[in-house]
């Protein structure tokens, strides 16, 4: 139990990277909520989690998720996949996602440091979401918001906040410093949704 329990904090830490700051809107808000091209869907760690024609992510599963395109639609991709793979990444794994998937910085050192108590032994069927799809908070040439909505086993829904920067030429989490905020619970699907499961195969 004790391990579960840790397991879901990790979870959470992961899912809901929240930074908060204000960035200016540079695009307008139509590319925003223009979905992205979706070639095929993969499994990281049990959850599904989709990859784009020309956004991104480029390159195998098994490596931390690279190769962003420069726009919102990358920035989503990226919040996602990125995520999705330091949440589930193995006692063996994690410090080679983490370095590739996370900005240097404070809340990445302490993500590390608490990563580090702690012993996976697989994915609980019970925690596990399907991605729904996601909204843009913010967004900016430098940073993003990206709120991800995901459905649970229970058929409930939840919004997880993450935020990623562009750092040498590509999107990377922005861990958290202090303790991650809850995920959002909602009562039925943001209007304002950009829709993924259709693209589902």
């Amino acid at each position: 139990m004790r391990r579960r329990w840790a397991r879901a904090v990790v979870v959470a830490v992961a899912l809901v990277a929240v930074s908060c700051g204000d960035s200016e809107t540079t695009e307008t808000a139509g590319s925003i909520t223009d979905p992205p091209q979706i070639s095929r869907w993969v499994t990281v760690g049990g959850i599904e989690v989709p990859i784009g024609t020309t956004d991104g992510p480029r390159g195998g599963e098994w490596e931390p998720f690279a190769g962003f395109s420069h726009t919102p639609q990358g920035a989503a991709l990226a919040a996602i996949t990125q995520s999705v793979q330091l949440a589930t990444a193995s006692d063996r794994t994690w410090p080679q996602i983490l370095s590739g998937v996370a900005a240097p910085g404070e809340g990445r050192d302490l993500y590390a440091a608490h990563r580090a108590l702690v012993e996976m032994s697989g994915t609980d069927p019970e925690m596990v979401p399907t991605i729904v799809g996601y909204m843009i908070g913010d967004y900016s040439d430098t940073a993003a918001t990206v709120d991800v909505v995901q459905r649970f086993s229970d058929n409930s829904l939840a919004s997880a906040t993450t935020q990623v920067v562009w750092i040498d030429g590509d999107w990377r989490l922005n861990l958290p410093s202090d303790t991650a905020a809850p995920i959002t619970a909602l009562d039925a699907l943001p209007s304002e949704l950009v829709d993924l499961e259709e693209t589902r195969k």
